[in-house]
């Protein structure tokens, strides 16, 4: 009896801590969950919103370009909002002047040139945004 004992607690003491670690309620990486940091949620929003951007500029039909458009600009935009980077911003900045938004395309153009000042993409960005609209004609000022 006494050696059965002995056997039990022993088989207890051994098993006990495996069993703990199998329960953990720490998520791991096998587990399917772990944390994202800012910076790969942006870069995962940044490279959906590259997609779509690239697949717009391929699309014949201007309805489905359209919603293409929008859906990169909002992907985008949440890559900008994660974590501030040039390419995101710039991206953007191009995506606003195919929707025609040269407010919104000059705002990220300029905020893509904060964070590299001698870029020449976000120049010409910056310069596309400012032009005037080419579809409407000039008024003449005080009518």
């Amino acid at each position: 009896m006494k050696k059965t004992f002995a056997f039990l607690a022993l088989a207890t003491l051994i098993a006990t801590p495996a069993l703990k670690a199998q329960m953990s309620s720490v998520p791991t990486e096998s587990m399917g969950s772990y944390i994202h940091t800012p910076e790969q949620k942006a870069m995962d929003s940044y490279g959906r919103g590259v997609k779509l951007k690239r697949k717009a500029e391929g699309e014949q039909d201007a309805e489905k370009r359209k919603k293409l458009y929008l859906k990169a600009k909002d992907e985008l935009s949440k890559s900008a909002g994660y974590h501030a980077n040039y390419d995101a911003y710039l991206a953007l900045g191009q995506v606003y002047l195919a929707l025609g938004e040269r407010g919104s395309a000059q705002d990220a153009c300029l905020h893509a040139q904060g964070l590299k000042p001698s870029d020449e993409a976000a120049k010409s960005c910056i310069e596309e945004a400012r032009k005037a609209p080419e579809t409407q004609e000039a008024k003449p000022a005080g009518r």
